[in-house]
């Protein structure tokens, strides 16, 4: 058995349609690309796939990542051209890298999203001043659901980081099965009404590293993966 993790984007019309639906669509590419793709062992058998974070419907990704499991080994090229070759608009895998160790679901723990700087322009502050107000914030309450009802939550300590550049707003929080901010309640925060979904893009998901202070984050997809 060979473990890979695979790096692709998800535009176009994949944005809207949910993640389910999505594994089907992953699932049909696979098969299509005659992959020497690995199955679960029982009554049921289904196929060792599985992604690192849903993606919210109707945002694009630019670097997301699935785990797969093949019988075999095969050259990383070739998973890469057969995927590309049979997956349907708006699915382009960009990395294939056999990997040891937990699966992505189970290590990420921040996701960086972006969106247009330009939704603050009409804003009566300059983008700059807004972030650093929001940043500067010891609480930022929100009511949020959870599985025993809608609570009031702090969310200030899931927010990560926050920049602008000339034309993106960048946002880093917290993303995992641990703890996940939804990026459409933060760029609500600084746009002051609703975000809308597709305006929104998920460019990077990233896992703590393995140094003494385990302070810092790298990308899930690297030259070594363990």
């Amino acid at each position: 058995m060979v473990k890979i993790r695979l790096r692709f984007t998800k535009g176009g019309k994949l944005r809207f349609i949910g993640h389910l639906d999505f594994l089907k669509v992953f699932q049909q590419s696979i098969g299509r690309a005659k992959l020497p793709v690995a199955y679960s062992q029982g009554f049921n058998p289904h196929m060792l796939l599985s992604f690192a974070l849903p993606l919210p419907l109707g945002m694009t990704s630019e670097n997301d990542y699935a785990d797969l499991t093949l019988e075999k080994e095969m050259p990383e090229g070739e998973i890469i051209s057969r995927l590309n070759a049979h997956g349907p608009d708006g699915l382009i895998v960009t990395g294939a890298q056999e990997f040891s160790g937990p699966g992505a679901a189970a290590i990420v723990m921040a996701a960086d999203y972006v969106f247009p700087a330009g939704l603050l322009d009409g804003s009566a502050s300059p983008a700059e001043d807004i972030i650093k107000a929001l940043l500067a914030r010891e609480s930022i309450v929100i009511p949020k659901k959870t599985k025993s009802g809608v609570k009031d939550t702090d969310i200030r300590s899931d927010i990560l980081g926050i920049s602008v550049t000339d034309r993106h707003i960048l946002m880093r929080l917290a993303a995992g099965s641990a703890r996940f901010l939804n990026p459409l309640i933060v760029a609500g925060q600084l746009l002051g009404r609703d975000a809308c979904p597709s305006d929104i893009t998920r460019a990077e998901l990233y896992r703590r590293t393995c140094d003494d202070k385990g302070t810092g984050v790298v990308p899930l997809y690297e030259a070594s993966v363990n």
